[in-house]
């Protein structure tokens, strides 16, 4: 979620003055932001194909069609449809488009981890699923810090776009790489910091942001779009309730007490709290109706707040003015703009000077050293001044919006900004850092965060200095961040977050009747956890490389464009002595008469209905037949010699008959595929043993044309 901003694109696109003024401080920024390329495709979950029994179908295709109206309404209602998604989803949970979706509103709510689970999921059922599968994984990856992973899956994203496609978006996938890279680079060396969430005395499940602090360290005023009352409704733009100022006290070293700041401050349109001074007797305000975003104030005037009023025309213009902050001796003014003259990017930092006059000076952009060709947002200055503190998308950040602090040489002129580090930034967004009043051991900023209450919260961040000889004793917590229970990607030293790298596999992929090279995507799959433990993909020599957290069996799933689904395990406890080990796999390519037998299919004994321990393996079937739609397959099946030849045709015939109506149920067509009941009449082995007659029993497909 990006914050504060109205990107000045929606000018030209808004449909009336009337809706730009009353747009929010921050909520419209996440529908034209870097990090989204695109809108959200909105696959179509399918009625025939989503069926599977008529019990319980009703219920289930209600929440679908709930889940689609909040779908289509943008981030606010991603909560919503994914509620709904999940209901549905008890019904069919291996449906690829409703893995899909959840993965889509995973990623844009608060746990990538699942979004990362259903995403896979959607794509070993149907790699076509989408156009931006691989996008949305990448998207994922990125946010919990598997970088190499999500550069994989943001290349193979770009490599599918061309044309129009490829210009519109290639140069934003190649910033989403680069932030990778910076992240790689940043979380070698994290900061001995504690970030603690201020709770829910301050925050709320839903957006809480910019806190400003009184000089005295007394009162904290922030900004929220939680709801006030049951009249409350949303803003139509994003389905979020509106902002408003907030403020809370401290006791006993805690904030506390959150509680809306009211009318005149609080209007029926969005108010946001950006700056104190005067003593905190004074109280800048955001207001979304004010020429699409003006800086107002008001005065504390016997215990009581006056009507916000216009600020110097200096300081604001017919743009979107947004952060604000006064410097601590009162001689500059420090706020962002979109005016589009004098900008570098989207939106830059300002400052005006006051003149001897008390009159302010003109605007004077900070310059290229601080600005950036993205956007900047969320500036303040330390308690001497000589420190800036302002958040960016460019520069060297990890993702979204990072922290970056610049100096004050002694020229006046602010060095080349240096990035705050890991854990205070993120791959999410970081925004309104602002040193505590009476300390610079501490500060608070606005993020997105594993385990907050919701959207984002507002949080502490305490500075621990230089690390001491570490005292050795089973009890002590040897780390920066504080002890909990939960597992979280911000509360644990980034080694612990990737695939430990002590194992290595690696090997070749060739075709199994040439031995030519393949390229091809590799997933090694945990089996008790029912993970994706490592993905990669082969080079143009047939080469892979991979890691892997432990020596155990692992499932692998190899899928190559004109080649047949692979599926075996690999048992790599055998090998006790060496930390790489190598294995080398063999692809069938897709030719008229290859057969393959469906080893996990099946059946109710001496019937043909399907166990629902079947559909994995149907799903790989289904996914070859989209994967190549010009194929047509023979579905057979086979028994042993137990009874007569009428009765064991008749059986197989219907149960090959059965895994037919299985994928014409799923959308493939009729005329792709043909039954038939082979009974005894093809043993592959020996009838005279158990074992023997137990690979007989089986279903096959064999490839009658290309």
């Amino acid at each position: 979620m990006k914050y504060r901003a109205i990107n000045c694109r929606l000018q030209v696109i808004a449909t009336g003055i009337l809706l730009f003024r009353k747009a929010a401080f921050v909520m419209v920024l996440i529908v034209l932001s870097f990090h989204t390329v695109h809108a959200q495709e909105n696959v179509k979950i399918r009625r025939s194909e989503f069926k599977l029994k008529s019990e319980g179908f009703r219920d289930a295709w209600n929440n679908i069609k709930e889940g689609n109206k909040a779908f289509v309404m943008g981030k606010g209602m991603y909560w919503t449809a994914r509620e709904n998604y999940l209901k549905a989803s008890t019904y069919n949970e291996l449906n690829p488009e409703l893995n899909y979706k959840l993965g889509a509103c995973y990623v844009m709510t608060d746990d990538k981890f699942k979004a990362i689970q259903y995403l896979k999921t959607a794509f070993r059922m149907k790699p076509g699923v989408s156009k931006d599968i691989h996008f949305l994984l990448g998207r994922a990856y990125h946010l919990v810090l598997n970088f190499d992973t999500a550069i994989m899956e943001y290349t193979i994203y770009k490599s599918s776009l061309h044309g129009k496609e490829l210009r519109m978006k290639g140069a934003s996938i190649d910033k989403l790489i680069k932030e990778c890279n910076n992240g790689k680079e940043l979380i070698k060396s994290p900061l001995r910091v504690i970030v603690t969430d201020l709770g829910p005395q301050v925050n709320s499940e839903y957006d809480d942001y910019n806190s400003v602090i009184t000089p005295d360290d007394s009162l904290m005023y922030f900004t929220s779009r939680r709801k006030l009352n049951r009249k409350s409704k949303v803003i139509m733009i994003d389905y979020k309730y509106p902002e408003d100022v907030y403020v809370a006290h401290i006791d006993s070293g805690h904030w506390t007490g959150a509680k809306n700041l009211g009318k005149p401050i609080n209007t029926e349109h969005n108010d946001a709290a950006v700056a104190v001074s005067d003593g905190g007797k004074k109280l800048y305000v955001y207001n979304g109706y004010e020429h699409g975003g003006d800086i107002l104030v008001s005065r504390q005037r016997k215990g009581h707040w006056t009507k916000p009023r216009k600020i110097s025309g200096k300081l604001r213009s017919k743009a979107h003015e947004s952060s604000f902050f006064i410097a601590p001796d009162s001689s500059a003014v420090y706020f962002v703009s979109n005016m589009t003259k004098n900008n570098i990017g989207g939106k830059d930092i300002y400052m005006c000077k006051l003149k001897e006059n008390g009159k302010w000076s003109r605007p004077v952009n900070l310059g290229d050293v601080i600005n950036t060709p993205y956007d900047e947002e969320g500036v303040s200055l330390s308690k001497d001044g000589k420190t800036l503190y302002f958040s960016s998308k460019g520069h060297n950040t990890m993702g979204g919006y990072d922290v970056f602090k610049s100096q004050m040489d002694s020229t006046g002129k602010w060095t080349t900004p240096v990035n705050m580090g890991y854990p205070i930034n993120s791959p999410d967004d970081e925004l309104f850092y602002y040193e505590a009043p009476d300390n610079q051991r501490f500060g608070y900023y606005s993020a997105v965060r594993d385990g907050g209450l919701g959207g984002k919260d507002i949080y502490k961040v305490t500075f621990l200095g230089e690390a001491k000889e570490a005292v050795m004793t089973t009890d002590e917590q040897l780390y920066a961040w504080p002890y909990q229970k939960a597992p979280s990607i911000f509360l644990s030293m980034p080694a612990y977050i990737t695939i430990d790298s002590s194992i290595v596999l690696q090997g070749r992929i060739t075709d199994a009747k040439t031995q030519a090279p393949v390229v091809a995507r590799i997933d090694m799959i945990d089996a008790e956890k029912s993970q994706v433990a490592a993905t990669t993909i082969s080079d143009t020599s047939g080469m892979y490389k991979l890691t892997l957290p432990l020596k155990k069996t692992y499932g692998v799933e190899i899928s190559a464009k004109d080649y047949l689904f692979f599926l075996e395990t690999v048992d790599l406890s055998k090998d006790t002595g060496n930390l790489v080990l190598h294995h080398d796999f063999s692809l069938t390519k897709v030719e008229v008469g290859t057969k393959v037998v469906l080893r996990n299919i099946f059946f109710e004994t001496a019937k043909a209905t399907l166990k629902p321990e079947s559909y994995a393996e149907l799903e790989n079937v289904l996914r070859f037949l989209n994967d190549n739609p010009t194929v047509r397959l023979e579905i057979s099946g086979h028994t042993d010699n137990i009874g007569s030849l009428k009765a064991n045709t008749r059986l197989s015939q219907d149960r090959a008959q059965s895994v037919v109506n299985y994928l014409i149920g799923k959308g493939i067509a009729a005329s792709r595929l043909e039954a038939h009941g082979y009974a005894f009449t093809q043993p592959v082995a020996s009838n005279d043993t158990p074992e023997g007659r137990a690979q007989n029993r089986r279903v096959e497909f064999k490839i009658l044309s290309k």
